[in-house]
């Protein structure tokens, strides 16, 4: 092919560019590497090509001759019409009923509309280059016939193969570039619509059919996915209806879809639902799935049903009604111009089930902290120069957790990034930052973005183990061990988590007791913030660091009894007691 480029440009009087192999080194002899066969460009070819880079709209009004060479028949059977529109099946799912019908349906999302627009003229201006191709395939095989019928000689005939061969793999790269827009498209529509990403994947991966944008195997998909969930929601029925017979239960049946409240529209409806945290959502989801469930077998409306139905249907704890309570009212659309959880009956039935059956609160601790800092002070977690990598990021992870209370979704939002971590000049402490993408669970101005301030530890304590337990010295030293390990790849809540409990897990094993069952990384929360108000500091500076609104929920659902005193000054304690870097200017552990 090198040879009949050579030539092609031969008979056009132009020179093929040679690369400079460059000089052989006197030390490392060896054959020179062959020049690379380059093509020139084509003077006439560029100038045709950016006549319409600076305006895509130019030449926008095609000649005669333009019409001509483009006219195809059957072009949409081929795909080479305009950009398939979405099916009403998918557009449904983002469109209200009267909008997703339409044939011509557009995207609810301004900006998703533009970018849906000018991928729809991306690929009409594909399909017509398309048709012009094929125009030009019936010109060049003519011509291939016409020389082969002559009997010219063989480099004109090598000429014409040649000229065949790349139009053939452009037309091929045409292909690929138009399925892509076809991808594309999809990807616009799918990022606005409810689905999971598991749902999500599955449909951007459905083969690309001509003349459809999903096609007849997404839906398929959908149907398959519905189905699915179907049998999930009859098998969840019937597993409650067998593991739990004190629960009030209708006959069993198939459920039915579930109602939605009139909101204004799908998408407004899915940014209503997600004013909540996600882990909120998830719990409201399920409860409302059993309360539709339920509904469902009285043959009721579970947005709709009147206040009789709900109370019928609460017989848990009450700290489990409240759950439920504020899954319907999320859901329903409420009676008497007020939501479910306000209605007077609700409110007096929560009352009654909570003087009849008394939330038991875990008032003593699941573990013992002072034992677990004795461990992080012996080996394998010291010396830190010598540790490996597992004990070093299972202590660092169990010392920002008890020094900062917070929750292991804020501690995965930590960045090791120069913008988010600043180290005192003095060397007395750092000061980290979340990510800026990261949402906290309470969404307000004095959360979001939230640092998390560090002290030195230096002074010995009573055992001299205070600078042992330092988290600022425990960080950077597990910072220089991973420097390059996770090339910017983001622990996961899970291993954090993992971490923690281990570190836990550990500890125990070593001072030869048995590891405390169903330990959870959350509850470090409750032991670093009991163990600070046992140190006298004031409840508004606790609230601060864990981000509670009130006391109250650190006095009903988080603060936990120590018996005795601390054999050990096992609460690690600031470099000074002038240090005003830990918990918000109180020196707590």
């Amino acid at each position: 092919m090198a040879g009949i480029m050579r030539g092609a440009l031969a008979r056009l009087g132009l020179d093929a560019p040679q690369t400079d192999p460059g000089q052989a080194s006197a030390f490392f002899r060896r054959n020179p590497a062959p020049a690379t066969f380059t093509v020139p460009p084509s003077e006439e070819y560029v100038k045709e090509l950016h006549a319409c880079w600076r305006d895509s709209r130019a030449f926008s009004h095609s000649t005669t001759d333009a019409r001509t060479l483009a006219a195809m028949q059957d072009a949409a059977q081929v795909g080479l019409g305009r950009m398939p529109p979405v099916e009403p099946a998918i557009a449904s799912l983002i469109l209200a009923p009267e909008e997703a019908l339409r044939p011509d349906a557009r995207c609810p999302r301004p900006q998703c509309r533009v970018t849906d627009d000018l991928l729809s003229k991306a690929y009409d201006s594909a399909a017509r280059m398309g048709r012009i191709g094929n125009s030009l395939s019936h010109l060049l095989l003519g011509l291939s016939t016409s020389l082969q019928q002559a009997q010219v000689e063989p480099s004109l005939q090598s000429l014409s193969d040649a000229s065949l061969q790349a139009f053939a793999l452009m037309s091929r790269e045409l292909g690929r570039t138009m399925s892509t827009l076809v991808q594309t498209h999809r990807q616009v529509w799918l990022a606005q619509s409810p689905l999971t990403e598991t749902c999500r994947k599955v449909l951007r991966a459905v083969p690309v059919e001509t003349g459809e944008l999903f096609g007849a195997a997404a839906l398929e998909a959908l149907e398959r996915a519905a189905r699915a969930r179907q049998t999930r929601q009859e098998l969840s029925g019937l597993h409650r209806s067998m593991s739990a017979p004190n629960r009030p239960r209708g006959p069993l049946a198939i459920p039915q879809r579930r109602s939605q409240p009139d909101y204004p529209g799908g998408l407004r409806r899915n940014t209503i639902l997600n004013a909540r945290a996600p882990s909120t959502r998830a719990q409201y989801e399920n409860r409302w799935k059993l309360f539709s469930d339920w509904c469902n077998g009285k043959a009721a409306d579970p947005v709709r049903c009147p206040v009789a139905i709900v109370l019928e249907f609460l017989g848990r704890s009450h700290s489990t009604l409240r759950v439920y309570v504020a899954a319907i009212s999320s859901r329903h659309e409420g009676v008497d111009g007020a939501t479910v959880g306000c209605h007077r009956l609700v409110s007096l039935f929560l009352r009654g089930v909570l003087r009849l059956c008394p939330p038991r609160t875990l008032r003593a601790p699941a573990w013992d902290l002072p034992l677990v800092l004795e461990a992080m002070s012996l080996p394998p977690f010291e010396p830190l120069t010598q540790v490996g990598l597992k004990w070093l990021s299972m202590k660092v992870a169990f010392l920002l957790a008890i020094t900062s209370a917070k929750r292991v979704g804020e501690l995965q939002a930590l960045s090791l990034a120069e913008t988010c971590l600043r180290w005192n000049p003095d060397g007395s402490g750092v000061v980290l930052w979340p990510n800026v993408a990261f949402l906290p669970k309470v969404l307000s101005r004095t959360h979001l973005n939230q640092p998390i301030r560090l002290a030195r530890f230096d002074s010995p304590s009573e055992e001299g183990r205070s600078e042992l337990l330092c988290p600022v010295r425990a960080l950077r030293a597990y910072i220089a061990a991973a420097a390059g390990i996770r090339q910017g790849c983001a622990l996961s809540k899970q291993r954090l988590s993992h971490w923690v409990v281990d570190a836990i897990a550990h500890a125990y094993g070593a001072s030869g007791r048995p590891p405390p069952s169903g330990v959870r990384c959350h509850s470090t929360r409750s032991v670093a913030t009991s163990w600070a108000a046992l140190r006298g500091v004031p409840l508004e500076a606790i609230c601060a660091a864990a981000s509670w609104a009130t006391p109250g929920t650190f006095t009903r659902f988080y603060r936990v009894n120590f018996a005795g005193h601390c054999p050990m000054a096992a609460v690690l304690r600031p470099s000074s007691a002038d240090s005003k870097e830990c918990w918000y200017g109180h020196p707590v552990l």
